[in-house]
C-alpha cells in the first residue's frame, strides 16, 4: 500500500508481550522516515496501569477509526530486521500453523523484548560499543579480541589446501551460483575444509556468511577452524554461552561487525545482512527440527532463506536424510560426493553378540530375537571381555576410544520383583530413569526427581530388578575393570555450561583422557585424530522404535559412530556390541551401503505414502481430563474431514489416521490425543486446515500442530 509521505502517522506493530500482540500505533513526526522492522517502544495497558513494550515496526497504514496511543521511541543499540527476514517468518508463520505475531519472537532474544532489563542492558553495552554524534557504532576492539571462553586456540592459517577431489568439488560447487548443494562426503573426507575455502570466497566478495551445526557439543570444533582463518571476524550464538557472551555476540551481529555467524538451529533467525553462503552441517541431523514452538525445520528455513537471499547454500553430511537425497535425485538438489578419507584409514569392523556373555536363557542366547537392552537385567556384564581387551590396548599404545550408548542415566528402570509394578513418573506415563548409581530417579520428560523410592507403590515389596542401562553406569563399569584408564563423559547430565563442555572436548583433543564415554552427541562430526577405537552398545534401541524414521537413525547413527575412528594416521576399529545380530541396516551401514540403504529406504516410504512422498501435519490435543481430550479430538476430526468434503479435495491425497493415544499418553500430567494427516506435497497446509478451528476457543487452547513432525512419540 502506497502513502503520501504526510499521510505516514499510522503504523501497525507487533508487540512481543507475553503472547504477541498486533497493534496500531501513530508515528509521531520525527519517525516518519521509520523503516520496515524497526525495534521501537510503545505504551500498552496492562490490567489498570500503562507499561512500555518492545513492538516490531511490520507496515504503514490508513488511520483507523479508533483512537490510537503514540509510540515512545526506537530501542537503543539496534537497527531494523532486514526486509527479507520478515518475509521469511511470514512463510514460516502460515506453512506451520503457527500465528506471525508470536513467530516474530524468534528474531530477538529475551534481553531485547524485556524493557524492565533495558537499563543494565545498555549499560553493559556501552562499554563495549560505542556511538558517535550521527548514529555509527563503533566496536572495543581490546574487548573483541577475547574470544568465546574455553574456545581452543588454533594456529592463524590463511591458506587452505585442498586435495584433488576436493578442489574438484569445490570449483563445481561455485559453479552452482544460488543453488542448493547437497555435499555427501564420507567421514573424515574433509569436507570443513571446502567450508572454509568457499566462505573465504564469499567473504572477498563482500558478502556474509551463515553456519549451523545441530548440537551446541560441535560448536568449539567448528568455531576453533573457522576462528584460526577469520579471526574476530566471526561471532558464536547458542544457549550454552554465559548471558554476556550471547549478548555481546548478538549485538556484534545485529550491529554489523563480524561476516560469519556460526551456531545451533535458532541461528537460522539471526539478523545477519547481505548473506552469499548458507551452510547447514550434518543436515541430516534431528535437531535442527525444533521441538519448541513453532516447531520448525531449520532446514528447510535455510534453503528458502538462501533462495531469498540470492545465496549459495551447502547441506553437508556423510550419512543425508532420506529427504535431501531425493532432492538430488529430482534434480531439485546439485549433488556433490566426496569418497575419500582425508587421512585414507581404513576402518575394521567387529560384532559382538552381548548375549553370549550374559545369564539369559538358553532360547534367547541362541536365537536372534529381537531384544532391547531395556528389557535385560545387566549384572555387570554390560561390556564385554573383548571390548575391555581392546580399551587396554588402545591406552598402552597411547591411542584413545570413544564408547557411545544412546541413553543417559545410569539404569533405565526398576520393576517391582513381585508384582511387576515399574517405578513410574507421577506426572507422565513413562518410568523414571535412576541416575547417581541408581540412587536419583528422574523423568526425562518433565524433569520430576526424587531419591529412589524404597518400596513398591503398588504392593510395598522393597525388591527390585534393575533393567537397562545408560552412560553412567558405563562409565563406571568400565573404571571398576580398567582403574588406571583416564575416562570422561559427554551427555546432558555433564553440559552445565559452555566451559564445562569446551573443557571435556579439550581434555579429551589434547589427550588427557583415554576413553570418552556418552551419547549419540559423540557420533556427530568431532574431528579426534588419536581416536582408534569406538564402540557403539545396544543400537538395536533406536532401530526398533515406533516410528518409520527408526532405521533412517540407526544407520545414520552406526554410520557416524564409525567416521570417529581412524582419522588420524592409524587406522580404525569400530565395535558393535549388540543384542541382534545380522539386522540389514546394520550390516549395510557397516558395510557402508549408503546407496542401497537409500534405494530400500525409498522404495519402503513410498509403499507407506511417508516423507518425502507426503507431507505430514501432527495435531495433538493435550488436556488434564483424558476423556475431554478424546472428545475435543473428534471434534477436530469432524471440523478436518468437514472441511476436505466441501473444497471436495482428493481423497487418495488426504489421509487422516486417529485419533489415538499418543506413544507416551501423559505428559505433565496432560493428556495427549494425535491425529496424523498425510498429504500430497502440492498441498500446503494452509488450505487444509480449517479456519473454524481458530475460532474454536477451547478446541484451539488446547491444541498443538506439529507440521513435518520429525517425532511421533
Amino acid at each position: 500500500m502506497e502513502f503520501d509521505i504526510n499521510q505516514k502517522k499510522y503504523g501497525n506493530f507487533v508487540v512481543i508481550a507475553a503472547t504477541g500482540l498486533f497493534l496500531t500505533y501513530q508515528i509521531p513526526e520525527k519517525f516518519l522516515d521509520m523503516k520496515l522492522g524497526k525495534f521501537c517502544l510503545v505504551p500498552m495497558r496492562q490490567g489498570k496501569s500503562l507499561k512500555t513494550f518492545v513492538a516490531l515496526f511490520i507496515e504503514y497504514t490508513e488511520k483507523p477509526d479508533f483512537p490510537c496511543q503514540e509510540i515512545i521511541s526506537y530501542v537503543p543499540f539496534t537497527n531494523q530486521v532486514p526486509e527479507v527476514l520478515i518475509s521469511i517468518m511470514k512463510w514460516v508463520a502460515e506453512y506451520y500453523l503457527f500465528p506471525f505475531e508470536r513467530v516474530l519472537q524468534n528474531i530477538a532474544p529475551k534481553f531485547v523484548w524485556n524493557v524492565e532489563k533495558h537499563t543494565l542492558l545498555f549499560k553493559r553495552l556501552s562499554k563495549f560499543f560505542h556511538i558517535d554524534d550521527k548514529n555509527h557504532y563503533y566496536i572495543n576492539q581490546e574487548n573483541n579480541k577475547k574470544g568465546i571462553k574455553g574456545e581452543a586456540i588454533l594456529p592463524v592459517r590463511e591458506q587452505i589446501d585442498l586435495s584433488k577431489e576436493q578442489e574438484n568439488i569445490y570449483n563445481q560447487i561455485l559453479l552452482k551460483p544460488n543453488s542448493v548443494c547437497l555435499l555427501h562426503g564420507v567421514t573424515g573426507s574433509g569436507k570443513t575444509e571446502i567450508y572454509l575455502k568457499i566462505a573465504q570466497k564469499i567473504i572477498k566478495d563482500n558478502k556474509t556468511v551463515l553456519i549451523l551445526v545441530p548440537e551446541i557439543a560441535l560448536t568449539p570444533q567448528m568455531s576453533s577452524r573457522f576462528r584460526a582463518v577469520f579471526q574476530n571476524n566471526l561471532a558464536i550464538l547458542h544457549s550454552g554461552l554465559t548471558s554476556n557472551e550471547y549478548e555481546k555476540e548478538w549485538f556484534k551481529i545485529h550491529l554489523g561487525f563480524v561476516k560469519i555467524v556460526l551456531g545451533v538451529r535458532t541461528s537460522i533467525f539471526t539478523l545477519l545482512e547481505n548473506i552469499g553462503l548458507i551452510i547447514l552441517d550434518e543436515e541430516h541431523d534431528g535437531s535442527y527440527k525444533s521441538q519448541d514452538l513453532p516447531p520448525y525445520q531449520a532446514r528447510d528455513i535455510a534453503v528458502l532463506r538462501a533462495k531469498k537471499e540470492k545465496a549459495l547454500c551447502i547441506l553437508g553430511s556423510a550419512t543425508p536424510s532420506v529427504e535431501s537425497m531425493y532432492n538430488a535425485l529430482q534434480g531439485k538438489y546439485e549433488y556433490f560426493k566426496l569418497e575419500n578419507k582425508y587421512s585414507n584409514n581404513t576402518v575394521d569392523s567387529i560384532i559382538i553378540d552381548s548375549k553370549k556373555n550374559m545369564n539369559l536363557p538358553s532360547r534367547l542366547k541362541e536365537g536372534n530375537y529381537p531384544l532391547k537392552s531395556t528389557q535385560i537385567s545387566f549384572q555387570n556384564d554390560s561390556i564385554s571381555s573383548e571390548v575391555c581387551s581392546l580399551l587396554k590396548e588402545k591406552k598402552d599404545k597411547g591411542e584413545q576410544s570413544i564408547v557411545i550408548i544412546n541413553r543417559r542415566g545410569y539404569i533405565n528402570f526398576a520393576i517391582c520383583a513381585e508384582c511387576t509394578s515399574p517405578l513410574k513418573c507421577p506426572r507422565c506415563s513413562v518410568t523414571t530413569t535412576l541416575h547417581q548409581n541408581g540412587s536419583i530417579e528422574i523423568c526425562h520428560y518433565c524433569g520430576y526427581r526424587e531419591n529412589k523410592r524404597k518400596n513398591c507403590p503398588s504392593c510395598q515389596s522393597n525388591q527390585f530388578l534393575l533393567k537397562g542401562i545408560g552412560t553412567q553406569n558405563i562409565e563406571e563399569q568400565i573404571q571398576s575393570l580398567i582403574p588406571n584408564l583416564k575416562i570422561d563423559r559427554l551427555d546432558r547430565d555433564v553440559l552445565t555450561s559452555n566451559t564445562k563442555l569446551n573443557e571435556i572436548i579439550e581434555n579429551f583433543r589434547i589427550g588427557n583422557t583415554d576413553c570418552l564415554v556418552g551419547t549419540q552427541m559423540l557420533a556427530k562430526g568431532h574431528d579426534f585424530p588419536k581416536v582408534t577405537l569406538v564402540v557403539i552398545l545396544h543400537v538395536e534401541d533406536s532401530l526398533f522404535l515406533p516410528d518409520f524414521r527408526a532405521s533412517e537413525r540407526t544407520f545414520q547413527l552406526l554410520t557416524q559412530a564409525m567416521g570417529r575412528a581412524g582419522r588420524g594416521e592409524k587406522k580404525g576399529t569400530v565395535v558393535l556390541q549388540s543384542l541382534i545380530i545380522g539386522h540389514p541396516v546394520i550390516e549395510m551401514s557397516l558395510n557402508n551401503k549408503v546407496d542401497d540403504f537409500m534405494n530400500r529406504e525409498i522404495s519402503l516410504r513410498k509403499i507407506g505414502f511417508h516423507p518425502p512422498f507426503s507431507r505430514q501435519i501432527l495435531f495433538e490435543i493435550r488436556h488434564r481430563n483424558k476423556e475431554k481430550a478424546l472428545n475435543l479430538s473428534n471434534k477436530l476430526k469432524e471440523y478436518l474431514v468437514s472441511h476436505w468434503k466441501l473444497n471436495q479435495f482428493n481423497p487418495l491425497k488426504v489421509r487422516l489416521a486417529g485419533p489415538y493415544s499418543a506413544t507416551i499418553e501423559k505428559i505433565r500430567d496432560e493428556f495427549r490425543m494425535q491425529l496424523c494427516i498425510s498429504s500430497s506435497r502440492d498441498y500446503h497446509p494452509f488450505i487444509l486446515f480449517p479456519k473454524e478451528i481458530s475460532h474454536d476457543k477451547e478446541l484451539i487452547s488446547c491444541l498443538r500442530i506439529d507440521v513435518d513432525p520429525y517425532s511421533f512419540l
